[in-house]
């Protein structure tokens, strides 16, 4: 993997941590360029020349200020595509160790899931796809938040259905309520309908996710942590660190002190402990279970970043790396016209009805097309579309020619001969666009961005459509084996590529 071999003698040369590699313009000489002369202070020449010791590149020359532009030797492609083509689906993968917890979605059993918890779950699972190809450990966990005033109006907006009467002001309305009641018409309410409810609602999240190809290690319910007094037990902690104070009759977290705008209640005046105690209780409880932790939030859960990272510091946890990646929600378009979305009015269009009309593959790879940080505009009439203006279609229709030309050819790429392995410059481009892949997929999972892979899989269909619709493969000679194992490398590539990111890669369309 040649692009990772030169970041490690760039990176041992200029002592950076993080070094970028990228392409240089079109009009550039050079396969790769890097910055990190300029980034580390180091000179130029001394770089060019650490790199040139390198088989894997032909030349390395200063291009502008602190820039390198790398030449990669014909040995390089030739090696590259040998290596992807002798096991496609193992081509990337790392030997990293260590265990990851991934908590996503963690919607409030109040209702059905929408298209914004879709977003965070296609997020959650691509990247824990990711950092498993990687080679952690790693953990889904849904936490579930079963207790409190939410529950108990799911309840009463139960009860009032039951009984024909209009729920109150803030309780939950929609046709879903109407079910939930059906369900429950005829049980026992000596439990309450809180319970019971929220217990449905959960088996509906898990269901949908299911289909939306996420499951779970393990769903971990708030009432859990009242039931084994796991949140007295951490105020306790808190105060018996003198992290705590007593202020209008409530109980404060210094919070302040270890980077929060300011302190939090743990438990109120009237004696109920808040549910920020409960989240500290729940992440301590969690930091038991994993080495890396990455919680997957709403943008709206934005204001909870800095109190849980204070609440970690303080409890000892800072050598645990505990990432909070925060997603905008999604502006679903139908028709040019936004659909609104509010759980408890009932007026909004659920993860499932968007599965239903647009496939798990375009929900998945639709969600994952912009940065976390960044809005997203959900098409609904383009996610349905069966032509290359659909991203999804265009890199899944590239699988799919491939099937068809080793179908063509008689050939399964298993039946290759490495032996024969002798691409040309014709072949570059494109086994450079490969040669990306193990790079793109660390940086991926370093920056927490799944986002980076559709943008990286559009591009090798595009460059794959450009090679095929100008060179020759079936019938091309000499050069038709070194072509198949072209074609198989890139079908290994993108097989790979969406597999991490939840979608399919179909042998026909």
């Amino acid at each position: 993997m040649y692009e990772l071999k030169i970041r490690d003698a760039v990176a041992e040369v200029t002592g950076l941590d993080d070094v970028k590699i990228g392409f240089p313009p079109p009009s550039m000489r050079g396969d790769l360029s890097t910055n990190a002369a300029m980034v580390s202070s180091t000179d130029p020449g001394r770089l060019c020349a650490a790199l040139e010791k390198l088989e894997e590149v032909e030349s390395a020359e200063t291009a502008g200020p602190g820039f390198v532009n790398i030449t990669l030797s014909p040995g390089a492609y030739a090696e590259e595509l040998k290596l992807i083509a002798a096991d496609p689906g193992k081509y990337g993968a790392g030997d990293r160790r260590g265990s990851i917890l991934v908590e996503m979605v963690s919607s409030n059993p109040t209702g059905p899931l929408h298209i914004g918890h879709g977003r965070g779950g296609a997020i959650g699972d691509s990247l824990a796809r990711m950092c498993a190809k990687l080679g952690y450990r790693v953990l889904r966990e849904y936490y579930v938040n079963d207790t409190g005033r939410q529950m108990n109006l799911l309840g009463e907006s139960i009860r009032c259905a039951l009984e024909g009467r209009t729920p109150p002001a803030d309780g939950y309305r929609g046709e879903y309520i109407k079910s939930v009641a059906d369900e429950l018409r005829g049980s026992s309410v000596d439990s309450g309908y809180s319970s019971r409810a929220g217990e449905l609602i959960l088996g509906w999240h898990l269901d949908v996710l299911k289909s939306f190809r996420i499951t779970y290690d393990s769903v971990f319910r708030e009432s859990r942590l009242a039931e084994e007094a796991l949140v007295k037990k951490t105020v306790e902690s808190l105060r018996a660190g003198n992290l705590t104070y007593e202020k209008e009759g409530a109980l404060w977290f210094r919070s302040s002190r270890f980077g929060d705008t300011q302190d939090r209640v743990l438990r109120k005046s009237s004696g109920d402990l808040t549910y920020f105690a409960s989240d500290c209780a729940y992440h301590l409880d969690k930091s038991r279970r994993a080495e890396r932790f990455i919680n997957v939030w709403g943008a709206d859960h934005h204001g909870y970043t800095p109190r849980i990272k204070a609440f970690w510091e303080a409890s000892g946890l800072g050598e645990k790396e505990l990432d909070i990646l925060l997603y905008q929600l999604v502006d679903l378009k139908r028709e040019g016209e936004k659909v609104s979305m509010s759980t408890r009015q009932g007026e909004f269009v659920t993860l499932q009805e968007v599965l239903d009309e647009v496939g798990a593959d375009a929900a998945r790879f639709f969600m994952l097309m912009r940065s976390s940080d960044a809005p997203l505009e959900f098409d609904l009439e383009l996610a349905r579309r069966q032509n290359s203006s659909n991203p999804v279609y265009y890199v899944q229709y590239s699988h799919a020619r491939i099937c068809s030309v080793f179908a063509k050819a008689s050939r399964s790429p298993g039946e290759l001969d490495l032996k024969e392995c002798d691409p040309g410059p014709e072949e570059y481009p494109l086994i450079k666009a490969l040669g990306h892949f193990p790079y793109l997929l660390e940086k991926c999972v370093d920056l927490k961005a799944p986002h980076f892979m559709t943008e990286y899989l559009r591009d090798v269909a595009t460059a794959f459509h450009k090679y095929y619709d100008t060179v020759r493969v079936i019938g091309s000679g000499s050069r038709q084996e070194t072509r198949l194992l072209l074609l198989s490398g890139v079908k290994g590539v993108i097989s790979s590529g969406l597999e991490l990111l939840g979608v399919s890669a179909p042998e026909r369309m």
